[in-house]
């Protein structure tokens, strides 16, 4: 399974909201793992977390007190998904190309499994579900592509990364149980408020994709266009020289 985020000694950036307290945490539990704990186990237990994160909102058709199982779903993928790396680099015992690849994947599965968890639940509907999963598929291929060009690993974009959706779902769990989630209609269409936070999310996800694309785009568009002006005049004074 995965050990390590970073691909291929690429540099680490991350400055969400909660990466001081979650930097803190993490290092502190690393620490204290029992040898057992591998950085494989971590892994498949974080993928077990996104499974029962599933497997808690499709019983909220039962009774919504299972939305504490899909938060608990939650916290496991967050306590294995953040610490397989992390234990890796502190026991120095990284396998950098077999990590990323390994990770990146199992997130794609790990993602697949909560939002359709949502969607399994009788409190979203499939397509907020879906958008929010698509704009966030397309921020990490951003990423991905990002640091194949400059080396960053960016695991946060805009103050935000994984360890925020993940509190901000279980926020949203907690509403439900607080307040519930009544549905509407408008224009023959039903929808509860929880369908709509979640469409906005997954809509501010591809606005932000869009606006990252375009700008990221022009910048090196304009850096390409420099250096090859650059080569193409050090290529003339050569020649002038001669």
């Amino acid at each position: 399974m995965a050990e390590d985020k970073e691909a291929f000694g690429g540099e680490r950036f991350n400055a969400s909201v909660l990466s001081r307290c979650e930097g803190t945490a993490i290092n502190w539990l690393v620490a204290r793992l029992p040898g057992w704990v591998t950085p494989d186990l971590l892994t498949a237990f974080g993928l077990f977390g996104a499974f029962v994160t599933l497997v808690g909102y499709a019983l909220c058709a039962v009774s919504p007190q299972f939305l504490w199982l899909a938060s608990a779903g939650l916290v496991m993928h967050w306590f294995g998904d953040s610490l397989d790396g992390s234990l890796a680099r502190h026991r120095r015992i990284e396998r950098p190309r077999y990590g990323f690849f390994l990770d990146q994947n199992i997130d794609v599965i790990g993602n697949m499994l909560i939002v359709g968890g949502m969607a399994a639940s009788p409190y979203i509907r499939f397509e907020p579900a879906a958008l929010a999963l698509f704009g966030y598929q397309a921020l990490t291929i951003y990423v991905l592509v990002r640091l194949n060009i400059d080396g960053v690993f960016q695991v946060s974009l805009l103050g935000s990364g994984p360890t925020e959706m993940r509190a901000l779902i279980i926020l949203m769990n907690m509403l439900i149980l607080t307040f519930g989630a009544p549905v509407w209609t408008l224009f023959g269409v039903s929808f509860a408020w929880c369908d709509l936070t979640l469409g906005l999310f997954g809509l501010g996800m591809l606005v932000a994709f869009c606006f990252l694309l375009r700008a990221d785009s022009a910048q090196l568009r304009l850096e390409d266009d420099l250096a090859r002006s650059s080569v193409d005049d050090a290529d003339y004074d050569d020649v002038k020289a001669a």
